[in-house]
């Protein structure tokens, strides 16, 4: 388990007592998707909004889940899709509070040989999955729907998330795999041919949100450390944003004072990853355009992953500062 703990800076003064907020991961923090919390941590945001941040990288989402619905944390980080089947399936009391990124950021990789360009490449393929019925698949499904390809012409084959998946792109074992962007982006930088189709810009859904329970959001103490937990992340993206003209730069000075994230050890891979980071933020940065979340509900539930017919919007309750 991963913890980061959040002291304020003292300047001589006495300073007010921190709040408190558990954040969980469904993963180690230490990748560039948790650039912003990383860097919020590192630079002082969570102190300077008064709280004390503890962020604990638990195993996968089921935990994550169980975390914040029983109140052991105040807030995770899911896909769209797998919030809005927990909630519209399962009647999960899950609320989504605001996004990190606001596009979904899963690449469909494939090698010079049998390219993966478009959607309707996928026809008659294999293609290697970090695991059956989450998230990767789920929006694989999304993405053959969205090429008009039939689903039953694309094997699935469980292939993890091992660096070396991409071996079995050449040795012909599967024409192509699903990845998370960080991947992708080192993948291309030691495999120049290696032909990366974004999924993101082929459907809606795939945004990561931050979501909370009904229950603890019914409590404004709680609220109320939620939103400052997402201004302090908004003003870490801001910061990342404004550090693009120095290649990142401070930005991976600040990670590394703290955490060993190896796709950050390149300074071209940092420049090439955080570039497409920071464009999935969107222009709100923080804050999930609804209509994305109602065009992702659209999606999601046209293949039947959820009931048609809900109200995707109830299950929203954004806290973050562009409201």
């Amino acid at each position: 388990m991963f913890a980061a703990v959040v002291a304020a800076c003292s300047g001589g003064q006495q300073q007010a007592p921190l709040d408190r907020i558990t954040v969980v991961t469904t993963s180690p923090v230490e990748s560039m998707t948790y650039a912003p919390e990383m860097v919020a941590a590192a630079r002082g945001d969570f102190a300077r909004h008064g709280l004390d941040v503890d962020l604990q990288a638990l195993q996968g989402s089921p935990a994550a889940l169980q975390a914040v619905v029983g109140g052991s944390a105040q807030v995770t980080r899911l896909g769209d899709i797998e919030t809005m089947i927990a909630v519209g399936v399962r009647d999960a009391p899950l609320r989504v509070v605001g996004t990190e990124m606001a596009v979904g950021t899963l690449r469909i990789i494939s090698g010079p040989g049998k390219p993966i360009r478009t959607p309707a490449d996928l026809a008659g393929t294999t293609v290697g999955v970090p695991s059956l019925g989450g998230t990767s698949e789920s929006t694989l499904d999304l993405v053959i729907a969205r090429g008009g390809v039939d689903p039953a012409s694309v094997r699935r084959e469980v292939t993890g998330l091992a660096p070396g998946v991409y071996d079995l792109v050449g040795a012909g074992h599967i024409d192509a795999y699903i990845a998370p962007m960080d991947t992708a982006v080192v993948l291309q930088r030691t495999h120049p041919d290696a032909v990366v189709l974004d999924a993101g810009q082929q459907v809606t859904a795939g945004a990561q949100v931050y979501v909370s329970s009904a229950d603890q959001l019914a409590d404004p103490a709680v609220q109320d450390r939620i939103r400052r937990f997402l201004a302090a992340v908004h003003d870490a993206m801001d910061f990342i944003a404004a550090d693009a003209a120095s290649g990142y730069a401070e930005t991976a000075s600040l990670i590394a004072s703290r955490w060993d994230v190896p796709s950050m050890s390149d300074p071209a891979v940092v420049k090439a990853g955080m570039d497409a980071y920071v464009t999935t933020w969107g222009s709100l940065r923080g804050t999930l355009p609804p209509d994305r979340w109602h065009g992702a509900y659209a999606e999601i539930s046209g293949l039947g992953l959820v009931p048609a017919g809900l109200d995707p919007g109830s299950w929203l309750q954004q806290l973050g500062p562009q409201q």
